[in-house]
Parts: structure tokens; C-alpha cells; sequence
């Protein structure tokens, strides 16, 4: 059976992590992590030296054969230096900020050479996507910055990671795969447009001024009630989306409760997208806020840390393991 040239490089990939095992936040390449293959400037070479042979055993030309032999010690103890140049590097996986569906992941990895000479024309990144090649100096150390791609919400491990160099020549490559023990928190991606009323607040004595319209403070935007007064109504947010919204304003100074229930969007990914917008309005207004979805409740609070609380339990959702509990 033939296999195509990605179900090969699946192949290959699960053979090496099978012999290499899953790696940690902090690790150092040695010589048995380290493969090395011919570039294709390197064959296009041994091809050249092939011929450069041929030619001189054809004239019996002495220095032909000189030229090619030397060519050769020159290209094997090219090997040495190449993959000597990724041995004994440690490295260090750090960053990896939780970001919105469909943005990148920015994460970071710390190459530190603990060895007397310097290492040249370093690069790490997902197979593909390299960074540029960086030269470490002798107990030097360097930061590359690698991007990943995001799809969707939810946890998704941290792909494996190429560090790689074509010193000093270019006719081979030695690289190593990284596979760390990471997961990547993507949180929903928030809608464009806060097209539904905020919910109201259920009785809560210590909340309970939230559940007053008045004018003391903006919320958000509501669908207008009939004989709605035009200078409550959004016309910003009418001019861009074509929907007709009303600004919502509480008096008090109480919190909000955002109820996965009393959403008008149907669907799953609709209320998490609307109610990660919620929660970013409410963030960015420095209000406190609660967060209610079938079979989860986070009681009202605020900051940084309440915040990543809510987006988080948004981004692991799910609706048919909320109804199974």
C-alpha cells in the first residue's frame, strides 16, 4: 500500500514522539533527539561531487580526484558541526496567553546555550512555520516568538515544536521535535454587536438596585420598547449594524447577571459568543457581574482574575454534558 506524502509525515511524527515521550516546560536537546538529513542543496552537491568522481576516473585525473576527495572530508565533517550545533541546547517554553477563537496564540521559547563556543542559525517553530534563524553567543541565550493559529474555543494541546539549523554549510538540516505538556485555553469568540438585553437581575438584596431602569449608569443595549424616547436610542450602533437598539441604563450601583436562559440568539455558539461580549463591556466598565449557564453559576464579582474565571467556564462549555449532570 502506497501512503501519501502526509499520511507519511503523520507516520513519522507519531514514531517520534513514541520514542522521545511527551516533554516538560524546560528541556535540553541531546544527541539522540537530534536527526540530521541532506538539504536539497545538499543532494543537488553530492550530485556534483558524484559527477566531479566520475569525471576523474574517466581522464585518470589526478586532480579531479583531489578536489572531489577534499569536497567530500569537507561535506562529512559538515555533518559533525551540524549536528553539533543543536547539542546540549536547553530550552524553555513559557507565555501562551489565552486569546479569542481565530487569533493567535503568542508563545515564546528561551534557547540558552550553556556551552563555551556560539551556536549559529537557530530557529523553532510549528513544522512549517520557522522563525527567523537566530546566532547565540557563547552562555548566551535568545527568545523566539512563535504564533499559533487558532479555530476554536476550548482547550487544544500545544503543538509540537521544530528547532532546527543549517549550519554551517546548508547541505544538511538537524532538527529536534518538542512536545510539551501544555494546553492552549481559547476563549469563544465575542460577538460584534451586543444584540440582546442585558438580562434583569434576580431578587438579590445586595444587588437588587441592578434590576431598576433609570439613568444613573449605562449598561449596554436593549431591544426599544414601544414609545421608546429617541435619545435613548443607539444610533451608532444603527448606522453599523441596520439593527434598531437602545441603550440601557440601571440605577444603583449594583451588579449584573448574565443568564445563558433569557438570550434571544439561538444556539450554542450564539449565547457563548454574546455572552463573552457581555462579560468584555462589563470588564471594560469595571462593573461587577454574574454569570449563570445550565448547570454552572458564578455569583457577582469583578477583575482580572473573575474575569478569566467566566471566560474560561465559557470557553470549556458544554451543553450536553451540563444536561447529563
Amino acid at each position: 500500500m502506497q501512503l501519501s506524502r502526509p499520511a507519511l509525515a503523520a507516520l513519522m511524527q507519531r514514531w517520534f514522539r513514541r520514542r522521545q515521550g511527551a516533554d516538560g516546560d524546560s528541556i535540553e536537546l541531546h544527541q539522540r533527539r537530534i536527526y540530521i538529513l541532506p538539504t536539497r542543496i545538499g543532494l543537488g552537491f553530492g550530485v556534483v561531487l558524484f559527477t566531479m568522481l566520475l569525471g576523474a576516473l574517466n581522464y585518470s585525473n589526478n586532480m579531479g580526484f583531489a578536489l572531489a576527495f577534499l569536497l567530500t572530508a569537507v561535506t562529512v565533517v559538515s555533518i559533525h558541526h551540524c549536528q553539533r550545533n543543536l547539542t546540549g541546547l536547553r530550552l524553555a517554553i513559557d507565555g501562551c496567553a489565552p486569546v479569542f477563537a481565530g487569533e493567535m496564540i503568542e508563545c515564546s521559547v528561551r534557547i540558552t546555550n550553556p556551552g563555551r563556543s556560539p551556536r549559529w542559525q537557530i530557529s523553532a517553530g510549528p513544522a512549517g512555520a520557522l522563525t527567523p534563524p537566530v546566532d547565540l553567543a557563547a552562555d548566551g541565550s535568545a527568545k523566539l516568538q512563535l504564533c499559533l493559529p487558532t479555530t476554536r474555543r476550548g482547550t487544544q494541546p500545544c503543538p509540537e515544536i521544530r528547532v532546527s539549523t543549517r549550519y554551517p554549510f546548508g547541505l544538511f538540516e538537524a532538527w529536534a521535535w518538542l512536545y510539551p505538556v501544555r494546553e492552549l485555553m481559547v476563549y469563544p469568540q465575542p460577538a460584534a454587536e451586543l444584540a440582546a438585553a442585558l438580562p434583569a437581575q434576580a431578587a438579590d438584596l445586595e444587588h437588587a438596585g441592578d434590576t431598576l431602569r433609570g439613568s444613573d449608569e449605562f449598561v449596554g443595549l436593549r431591544v426599544p420598547v414601544p414609545g421608546e424616547s429617541p435619545a435613548r436610542i443607539a444610533w451608532k450602533a444603527l448606522a453599523r449594524s441596520g439593527q434598531l437598539l437602545a441603550k440601557d441604563f440601571r440605577s444603583g450601583a449594583g451588579s449584573s447577571w448574565f443568564d445563558w436562559d433569557v438570550l434571544n440568539p439561538a444556539g450554542t455558539e450564539a449565547r457563548l459568543s454574546l455572552l463573552t461580549r457581555m462579560i468584555l463591556d462589563a470588564d471594560a466598565d469595571g462593573r461587577a457581574y454574574g454569570l449563570r449557564l445550565p448547570g454552572v453559576e458564578l455569583p457577582p464579582d469583578k477583575g482580572r482574575e473573575h474575569y478569566h474565571r467566566c471566560l474560561t467556564t465559557l470557553a470549556v462549555f458544554s451543553l450536553g454534558a451540563a444536561h447529563e449532570g
